[in-house]
């Protein structure tokens, strides 16, 4: 069985309580699902604001933000790495990854 990637996730703050909680699920969910993803830890406000986030705590995965201004809650991180990890298998094998 081939493992399930998400390529680059974001994670971006500077570092508050809710973004230090932002992390803690995007690796706790990434783990209960068995899923690969370089997680990444943005604090930096200019690059924060580069990415087109206004407001923290945010995720983002490949060049889509998912969520900004508030922790997301597990149930919605499962639904959107699963999406993304049924849309590149969909890529790969095409359409009949279903």
């Amino acid at each position: 069985m081939e493992p399930k990637e998400i390529g680059t996730v974001k994670v971006l703050g500077p570092g508050c309580p809710r973004c230090q909680e932002t992390k803690k699920l995007v690796f706790n969910v990434l783990a209960e699902l068995q899923i690969a993803a370089d997680v990444q830890e943005v604090s930096d406000g200019l690059e924060i604001a580069k990415l087109g986030v206004r407001f923290t705590p945010a995720v983002i995965v490949g060049n889509e933000i998912l969520v900004q201004g508030r922790v997301p809650k597990p149930e919605e991180l499962k639904k959107w790495f699963l999406e993304r990890v049924l849309g590149s298998l969909r890529t790969k094998y095409g359409q009949e990854a279903r």
